[in-house]
């Protein structure tokens, strides 16, 4: 009584739940065709097993043959909606074409009028609270069309179990199992067992098997990660192993304990007890070594042991040579792949260089890989994007199809089941490309969080190592540049030993670099190791220092050094440098430039003085040839002697001048006051400045000043400088000489002269050769009045320069140091001697 109860039960639920099944498959991912179609085939068995639960619970024959004959169409369908199925499940994105489609839907729908014919039905009977059948012809007909429609399903299947790889062959496996389990329970108790028999007693536990394809084919479908088939048999066998083996025991135990125990009840439950205790504690040891003897997968502990060790040799290997190597060696020991090709980032390039792979066991198989990914592509995009793996089975799963349509036609392309991106921060450093499993299983989900948990340890062994190749690189780049460098170069720490010290400063200070690094600052010459402790003592830096230093082999060489300090972390001062030129060469040069300076000056000199004294002399000449005839002409030799007269003082002042333009060894040095002088320039030139219409205006602010120097020598330069500005000033114009003080009373400051005149203009290319001596535009002059003042000004060791624009008017400007710079202080010492 209770079976006829609990069947229809189990009826409704089976229907219920295939139904579910089915709207939760469709739910998931509406726009999969399998997803769509599986919902159909669902809907189609619940109605089917709803019939069924019909027929069991029919209370008349009647009623129930009408069930029995509405059960055969049903069925026709939900097994050509499978076939429908199996068709496009689980590579297709699209159905199956629609002439396959349309006969096979077709043939469903010439079967259902079996289902009408008289002679399927011979008799029928309610018994035993089932209802009893007996079948004709139509029926075995009918059988036979189910038959090979299941049959072929199962070919189509089956046919596409070498080709496909990963998890869809393990979705195919997964669907397999459901179906044979189904076929073979519904195949004998609705097929076989009515043949035989003649009546429908067994009938009722076909419809309900089928359960079992719609079960596993859900699971394939819907479950996003897989447990291997065999993995899943395995541990089903361990645990009906390990529960009959707990049966076997307790049973054992419970029947020795009876007989001993008979007569004390207390005893014996206190027994039972204790023997449950103890079954319950080995069990779960049971249950384990059962487990190792069946299954033959490494377990997830040895997985994650096996990758963090890997993990660890990764981030050891600094070398981005052999990185590659070692990473796809590391995959390849824990997935087991037919490839591994490692593509890393090209800095110099937008692309991704192949290092590694692809190390395929069949050659022949598969594209070849290209060498180089652009950075921009496909692949390295969604990798960037995703920053995790990228599995080609799962990407219908959680992509649009909008993307999973052209990522899947990438990964088929390179023929990559795994994609992996190697990031630093948000940046792609390269991407590892993973074939499938050599055995064509599907990666399991502990393979795979084995790579996941690898990929952020390789991320930081390339970025560790690409520091390091950068350090390398430096490095390299640093003994490079000091190695060619032509100045010495000597660093010390802040423990004032030699850290450094490059091959010119060998050839400068004559000791081995080899020998210097390590020892203290002692072994390097007194000038420069003085400049060092200074610099690490905290001295402030004055520049570069000039001297000279003895060679050990006694050679005296004269050197420039400038010294600074480095610092390293925290802007603490950890050493320090100096940079050593040898002066040699340079003082050779300067004293072959200054020797061919002087002798350029001699022949400007001497050329300007041959053609001022010729002018003269060739007058002087040419009335002395005609002196023999006109010296009877009053006129003549009057015209003579004033002209002998002029000739004679013009001579005279050039040879005065030229004078000037010499240093005199007399000139004394004294305080000046610069007022005073600009004062007496300005009253001695100021008839001259009248007589021309010019205003002669001074600004005086120069008061305390008193520079060192010859004030007569100063007036002069100052006399000539004004005397210009007035000559070349036209009438009704102004001359105006001011003297300032500038940077007040300290080192550095100086006294500023000036002599500006607003409307005369030089011009540019002029500029620089004013200063020559016997250079001149001015009609009448020698063009040694400017180089005479520049020498005068040099000599007080100050400085001379001009600015002239247009519209602007022209400056001449002295600058006059007020503190002496080497000692040159006291009366009665030549100036620049």
């Amino acid at each position: 009584m209770t079976h006829v109860t609990l069947w229809p039960v189990v009826l409704l639920s089976i229907a219920a739940a295939s139904a579910c099944l089915g709207v939760a498959v469709y739910q998931r991912a509406r726009d999969r065709v399998w997803n769509r179609i599986f919902a159909a085939h669902a809907t189609l068995v619940s109605v089917w097993v709803m019939v069924t639960y019909l027929i069991q619970t029919a209370n008349t024959p009647e009623t129930a043959e009408l069930y029995i004959r509405l059960a055969h169409p049903a069925c026709a369908l939900s097994i050509t909606s499978l076939l429908d199925l199996f068709w496009v499940f689980p590579e297709r994105t699209a159905p199956a074409p629609w002439q396959w489609r349309a006969t096979a839907y077709l043939f469903a729908v010439l079967a259902g009028p079996l289902a009408l014919h008289p002679d399927l039905i011979r008799s029928l009977e309610i018994a035993h609270g089932t209802v009893l059948a007996t079948y004709g012809w139509p029926f075995h007909v009918w059988s036979v069309y189910a038959a090979v429609v299941l049959a072929y399903a199962d070919v189509v299947l089956i046919r596409k179990m070498p080709r496909l790889s990963g998890v869809e062959r393990a979705q195919v496996k997964y669907v397999l199992m459901g179906v044979v389990i189904t076929q073979v329970i519904g195949v004998i108790t609705m097929l076989v067992l009515p043949g035989i028999f003649d009546n429908s007693l067994y009938t009722q536990w076909g419809t309900p098997a089928y359960i079992f394809v719609i079960g596993f084919t859900a699971y394939a479908i819907a479950k996003h990660r897989l447990i291997r088939p065999s993995v899943a048999m395995a541990h089903a066998s361990g645990y009906a192993i390990t529960g009959i083996l707990v049966a076997a025991m307790i049973w054992l135990a419970l029947t020795g304990a009876r007989k001993a125990l008979t007569d004390a009840s207390l005893l014996t439950a206190m027994s039972y007890l204790l023997l449950g205790t103890l079954i319950g504690a080995l069990a779960p040891s049971l249950h384990s070594r059962v487990q190792r003897l069946v299954t033959h997968t490494r377990d997830s502990h040895t997985l994650r042991e096996g990758a963090h060790h890997v993990s660890e040799a990764i981030l050891r290997t600094l070398d981005m040579e052999e990185l590659p190597e070692f990473l796809a060696g590391a995959i390849e020991s824990i997935l087991r792949p037919t490839f591994v090709a490692v593509y890393w980032r090209d800095r110099k390039s937008m692309f991704l260089t192949r290092r590694v792979g692809p190390a395929r066991t069949n050659l022949e198989q598969g594209p070849e890989l290209p060498l180089s990914l652009p950075l921009d592509c496909l692949l390295a995009r969604e990798a960037a994007a995703e920053r995790m793996l990228i599995e080609r089975s799962q990407v219908w799963r959680f992509y649009s199809m909008e993307r999973a349509g052209p990522l899947l036609a990438a990964m088929r392309k390179l023929d990559a089941d795994l994609v992996a991106p190697v990031l630093w921060e948000d940046d792609l450093a390269g991407l590892i490309l993973i074939g499938e499993k050599r055995s064509g299983d599907m990666y399991s989900p502990e393979e795979l969080a084995a790579l996941q948990s690898m990929l952020p340890q390789v991320s930081l062994a390339v970025r560790n190592a690409q520091l390091y190749d950068e350090v390398v690189q430096v490095k390299e780049y640093t003994e490079n540049i000091l190695r060619e460098m032509k100045s010495g170069v000597i660093a010390v720490d802040a423990d004032q030993c030699i850290v450094v010290a490059n091959p010119a400063a060998e050839q400068i200070l004559g000791l081995q670099a080899s020998w210097m690094v390590g020892r203290t600052l002692e072994v390097l010459p007194p000038p420069i190791a003085r400049a060092l402790m200074q610099v690490l003592s905290g001295v402030p830096v004055r520049g570069e220092e000039r001297f000279q230093i003895r060679r050990p082999d006694g050679l005296k060489v004269p050197v420039a050094c400038s010294c600074s300090t480095w610092r390293g972390t925290g802007q603490a001062t950890e050493g320090a440098v100096a940079v050593v030129n040898d002066l040699t060469l340079v003082e050779e040069l300067a004293r072959e430039r200054q020797e061919a300076e002087h002798l350029a000056l001699i022949r400007v000199l001497s050329a300007g003085m041959a053609h001022e004294l010729r002018n003269p002399l060739v007058a002087i000449r040419t009335f002395s040839e005609l002196l023999p005839d006109r010296w009877d002409e009053d006129e003549f030799r009057s015209a003579f002697q004033q002209m002998a007269k002029d000739e004679i003082d013009r001579i005279e002042r050039l040879l005065t001048d030229l004078l000037m333009l010499s240093k005199p060894a007399d000139a004394v040095v004294e305080p000046i006051d610069v007022n005073q002088l600009c004062e007496g320039v300005v009253r001695a030139l100021s008839a001259l400045a009248e007589s021309r219409g010019i205003a002669l205006q001074s600004t005086l602010r120069a008061a305390r000043a008193r520079p060192l120097g010859d004030q007569s020598r100063l007036h002069q330069a100052l006399v000539n400088l004004v005397k210009n500005a007035i000559e070349a000033e036209p009438d009704g114009g102004r001359v105006e000489v001011s003297a300032s003080t500038v940077g007040g009373h300290g080192t550095g400051s100086h006294v500023l002269i000036t002599v500006f005149n607003p409307n005369s203009l030089i011009e540019e290319d002029q500029l620089g050769l004013i200063f020559k001596p016997f250079y001149t535009k001015r009609h009448g002059g020698t063009g040694l009045g400017l180089a005479i003042c520049q020498t005068i000004v040099e000599e007080h060791k100050g400085t001379i320069r001009v600015t002239s624009r247009p519209g602007q008017g022209t400056e001449f400007a002295i600058e006059l140091p007020l503190k002496a710079e080497s000692g040159e202080q006291g009366h009665g010492r030549a100036v620049g001697s």
